[in-house]
């Protein structure tokens, strides 16, 4: 039988996504009424400023998202400068530079760049993720709070005489008071139609018709208190029926006035009109908390209602005449007699569809009128209960949708509704594909924002329409769910390619609710499920055979966090990190392959080829005798090759070692020492026992001179301005590079002197006087000759170190100033190598004076013999006080343009003025301790003054010069 099919409109379209997700988001614009208090004004600004902050996180994320994921797409290298300037813009209108919070994620989303790509793409997808989500939660919190604030503006608006419901609009606000979340507000304006205006409608007496708005409120209040009740936190719904008072004021201008006053409340208004024979279905909505006006749209066009009627009456008669009529023929009752007692219409109608068949199969198309019962105007009633349950449930599932991300839950009840259909399947049919395409259309615009939840919403509501006895919409929503995982993914559809399979090549350890999503629906259509692992896998063996080793050591990465015990994948791997030349990760991977499976022959051998490339020999060697006691024979090249590797290296090593061992010969004999430290007050609170090398130089008649192996380094010099007692002179501090040198362990004694004074054959220039000191008497035991020579001046030291150059066949020379200063401190920052402070029983200095918080003590007025006091660590006695020591430099006011080398600073022009000055060093035993510190510059004499506390010390370098 052919049945008439009412036209409506298939799909609401772009036209419902867009009004529907304008007005979910345009909360954020709102204007708030100026009496509002500054209060709530501050927090809408605050909500607003989370929402843009959130908005722009998400876009940066997508931005990076495109980089690093399309770096290799020509034409998005081409459009790439362009979108990071729109970017860049963005952020610059916002002020981003003022806002810390957005500067944070900012640095946090560019950091996370430099990690691997495994977890940078990772990251990724659920930073977006958690980010829409927040960003939607935002939305929902400013959409509350203008909700709040329009009630209170809406409480105290004056009520209004054309006012179309029975409800006032306080009632309305006041039922919604303390509600979160607000529900949706159903309102029902039902249909006034007259059906006693057809000419061959039952007008007997005993004919009643049910009220068309109390049963289509039943029907949808049975419907919404099942699956939307009120009491529900997820899905509310409130419906407002029998309410509607006014039979001409419809359409535009109530919706218009209805909206004004609630539109606080999340609204849908389904209005339905008769137009002639036929029926509109209006729908107004608006999600609450929104100033723009809301979606108003013809949702079912023309439905004609008595061809509706007249198909439920063809329907019926056929009904009785195959059931009824049959049954009480086949019990011998004649047909008159059955026709007149019980065929009602039914016997008047089905004379008139009969005739009509005839008459059309002979092409004549004739109009007919048809009989119409309770029951067929029960069963029309139940269509339109049908309409209004798919309608409200369709725009409930929307609104939630927009507003929670909660998947649509209409779907899930298909089957149910599906058998309430009387009619012909294609109705149903037409409406759930209605239904499903708006769920797309939305779903799609949502993927600007939400591209990370899309996908799993339309999983689950492909899950929900698997058992349709027409599977055809399921398999829409399932294409819909892929084609959005892998738009999210930025992964083309390529032509001839099921999108399932190209899923499945790209999944991740982190699609695992979106797989066990289409896993379930795959299951229950009897198809192949999809495999996190066998994706990764594949793609990481399509990666290695490609040499793209660095994407294919990510996907043996997902499947071995998805299967720690993957012995295949870790030899994947560990080969994978071998081509990249990373061999030490390719170890750690074959390592743990033996671990699972000692067995592996093949892996020994791939190990100890990366043993081999890490220098690791020995483990090399030991890998491939084991590869080679499991049978693989392959193995005895390379361990052939690396017992010669070892050969050689036990040779170089034997040569290394003879070299090391005649450089440290070189830097002398070792000598043992006790160092001290000291407090504050001078104390001594520590002792350690150290050793250095020295050389000696025999200098004839016993005397010998020590001198100490310096090792080179750098470090800073002079003192900064808060040291005690520091002046100008000793700043800028600076670093110094030192090479390493020798210096006399002790300054120049009065024996070794008069040692090199008294051969006049090594003279250069000047004459020298073997016993210039002063101070010529011994000293507690020891003689005169173990005291430092004094009384010299700058140019008498020069020729001593020229002369014992020219008998030793070394270069000795004055230190500069920098090496001087880098051996007294020897690596200690403090005023003096002992510490902050020194005393007499350390120094030998004017002990009437004090330094810090130092004790006062003996004051010798004389030299002592040198190394009576205890040394640095480097082994070097007397470096402050006893005797001032020349140093090679000229005299500069400061550091300004000082050599940062070690070399010393000397201007040429000064070589033979005899009126200049050249730097002492270390204080003597006449001096105050502030002037024995590690950085004073003493400069109050010429180089040819002859002070009687004035020595020096020589230094060498190691190598030997020819003379």
């Amino acid at each position: 039988m052919s049945l008439y099919l009412p036209p409506l409109v298939s799909t609401i379209g772009i036209s419902i996504l867009n009004e529907l997700i304008d007005a979910f988001n345009s909360i954020s614009g709102i204007t708030i009424q100026k009496e509002l208090e500054g209060q709530r004004l501050a927090y809408q600004k605050e909500l607003q400023e989370k929402q843009i902050i959130a908005q722009l996180e998400t876009e940066y994320i997508r931005y990076l998202y495109q980089i690093k994921l399309q770096e290799n797409n020509q034409e998005f290298q081409m459009n790439l400068e362009d979108k990071h300037q729109e970017f860049k813009t963005k952020i610059f209108e916002y002020q981003c530079k003022n806002n810390q919070k957005l500067q944070e994620f900012i640095q946090v989303a560019d950091m996370q760049i430099t990690r691997s790509k495994q977890e940078f793409k990772t990251w990724l997808f659920q930073q977006e993720k958690q980010l829409q989500i927040e960003l939607c939660k935002l939305n929902l919190e400013a959409q509350y709070f203008n909700t709040l604030c329009q009630r209170e503006t809406a409480v105290q608006m004056k009520e209004l005489d054309n006012w179309p419901l029975k409800n006032s609009a306080l009632q309305i606000l006041q039922s919604n008071q303390g509600c979160n979340p607000i529900p949706i507000q159903i309102i029902l304006v039902p249909p006034q139609i007259n059906f006693h205006r057809f000419e061959h409608l039952d007008k007997r007496p005993n004919s009643t018709f049910s009220n068309v708005e109390e049963n289509i409120s039943q029907y949808l209040k049975s419907f919404l208190e099942k699956y939307y009740p009120l009491e529900n936190k997820e899905r509310p719904t409130k419906l407002i029926s029998n309410t509607w008072k006014s039979n001409y004021f419809a359409g535009y201008s109530a919706v218009t006035t209805i909206f004004n006053h609630l539109k606080s409340e999340p609204t849908l208004l389904i209005e339905s009109t008769v137009n002639g024979e036929f029926i509109n279905i209006q729908v107004a909505y608006w999600s609450g908390g929104q100033e723009i006006f809301p979606f108003y749209k013809t949702i079912v066009f023309k439905l004609n209602y008595p061809i509706t009627l007249h198909e439920f009456a063809i329907k019926r008669a056929l009904n009785w005449e195959n059931n009824i009529k049959r049954k009480l023929l086949a019990k011998g009752k004649k047909e008159q007699e059955i026709n007149q007692r019980f065929g009602e219409g039914n016997v008047d109608n089905l004379s008139t569809y009969k005739e009509y068949k005839e008459l059309q199969e002979e092409g004549i198309e004739i109009k007919t009128s048809y009989k119409i019962s309770n029951e067929d105007f029960d069963n029309f009633l139940g269509l339109l209960g049908i309409y209004h349950k798919i309608i409200s449930g369709l725009f409930t599932d929307l609104h939630y949708l927009i507003c929670t991300n909660l998947s649509p839950k209409l779907p899930k009840l298909f089957l149910e509704l599906e058998k309430e259909f009387l009619i012909e399947q294609n109705l149903a049919n037409d409406l759930f594909t209605m239904v499903i395409e708006n769920y797309i259309d939305t779903l799609r615009t949502m993927a600007k924002y939400r591209s990370e939840l899309v996908a799993n919403i339309a999983a689950d509501i492909a899950i929900n329409l698997i058992n349709l006895s027409d599977s055809k919409l399921a398999e829409i929503m399932l294409d819909f769910s892929l084609e959005s995982w892998l738009s999210s993914r930025y992964i083309s559809i390529k032509k001839n390619r099921d999108k399932i399979d190209i899923v499945a090549e790209n999944l991740l350890p982190l699609d695992q609710d979106f797989v066990d999503k289409i896993n379930s629906y795959l299951f229950r259509s009897g198809q192949r499920e999809l495999n996190i692992i066998e994706s990764c896998y594949s793609r990481g063996i399509k990666n290695f055979n490609l040499k793209k080793y660095q994407q294919a050591i990510i996907d043996f990465s997902y499947v071995i966090d998805l299967k720690p015990q993957s012995i295949d994948i870790y030899y994947q791997r560990g080969l994978a990190y071998f081509e990249l030349e990373d061999y030490l990760g390719a170890v750690n991977d074959l390592t743990q392959v033996i671990e699972l499976d000692a067995s592996y022959t093949q892996v020994y051998k791939s190990r100890g080829y990366a043993y081999y490339k890490l220098g690791k020999y020995q483990q090399a060697l030991d890998d491939y005798n084991q590869a080679i006691n499991l049978g693989w024979i392959e193995a005895l090249e390379h361990r052939d090759i690396v017992l010669d590797v070892l050969e050689e290296i036990k040779s170089k090593r034997q040569t290394e070692k003879k070299i090391r061992l005649e450089k440290e010969l070189s830097k002398g004999e070792l000598f043992n020492f006790e160092v001290v430290m000291v407090n504050n007050s001078g104390k001594i609170i520590a002792r350690s026992q150290e050793s250095a090398r020295q050389n000696i130089e025999n200098l004839g008649n016993t005397i010998k001179l020590e001198m100490v192996y310096i090792s080179g380094s750098t470090f800073t010099m002079g003192f900064p301005q808060d040291e005690k007692g520091s002046r100008d002179r000793e700043r800028p501090q600076h670093d110094v590079s030192v090479p390493h040198f020798f210096m006399g362990k002790y300054p120049v004694t009065q024996g070794q002197w008069k040692a090199i004074a008294s051969q006049i054959n090594l003279k250069v220039e000047l004459d020298l006087d073997p016993e210039p000191s002063r101070f010529k008497e011994p000293y507690k035991g020891k003689d005169r000759w173990q005291r430092p020579v004094e009384s010299v001046n700058w140019y008498e030291a020069v020729e001593f170190c020229e002369r014992l150059s020219r008998l030793t066949g070394k270069k000795y020379r004055l230190p500069s100033e920098a090496e001087w200063e880098y051996a007294c401190r020897a690596g200690t920052t403090t005023p003096f190598y002992f510490g902050e402070t020194i005393t007499p029983e350390l120094v030998n200095y004017d002990g009437n004076y004090t330094y810090g918080d130092g004790p006062e003590g003996v004051y010798r007025e004389q030299t002592t013999p040198v190394g009576q006091f205890p040394p640095n660590i480097f082994g070097l006695y007397d470096m402050h006080g006893n005797v001032w020591e020349w140093c090679a430099d000229d005299w500069h006011n400061n550091y300004v343009g000082a050599p940062i080398d070690g070399s010393a600073w000397v201007d040429s022009s000064k070589k033979d003025s005899t009126g200049s000055n050249s730097i002492l060093r270390g204080g003597s035993w006449g001096s105050s301790p502030n002037v024995c510190r590690s950085a004073y510059r003493g400069n109050d004499y010429r180089r040819d003054n002859l002070g009687i506390n004035f020595g020096f010390r020589v230094v060498c370098n190691s190598e030997r010069t020819a003379l």
